[in-house]
């Protein structure tokens, strides 16, 4: 629920939400509006910037995505063992900066008819 995450963003502790240093990174620079971060690529081997390991919030990630002005790709490889995809889903789906989105990973119970409203909202694209 994207008021959930909206009422806790000020104050989230990220090395509860992540599973690494890495990730709590990437999870900083979005909240912060990082202006050099283009790209995100979530995967769950060492070439993704937000490698999804078990005990990752994906619904903070979506969140922070959503409210970013400057992330203009996203790619999403895999992301077995995160949590709380459709929160995932429902914060990318506010997004206006995207311009490309690749997924190149089973969405499971988080179907790819839930991205109807990035596609209707996203301008960019």
């Amino acid at each position: 629920d994207f008021d959930y995450y909206e009422a806790r963003a000020r104050d989230v502790k990220f090395e509860d939400i992540t599973s690494c240093d890495g990730n709590a990174e990437i999870l900083r620079r979005l909240r912060d509006q990082d202006t050099s971060l283009n790209d995100i690529r979530i995967t769950d081997d060492d070439w993704g910037n937000f490698i999804v390991e078990e005990g990752d919030d994906l619904g903070w990630l979506g969140y922070f995505i959503g409210k970013s002005k400057y992330v203009n790709e996203l790619f999403i490889y895999s992301w077995e063992g995160g949590q709380n995809k459709e929160a995932f889903i429902d914060g990318i789906n506010r997004n206006q900066s995207i311009k490309s989105l690749t997924i190149c990973t089973d969405l499971g119970g988080s179907s790819f008819q839930y991205l109807c409203p990035f596609f209707r909202n996203n301008n960019r694209l």
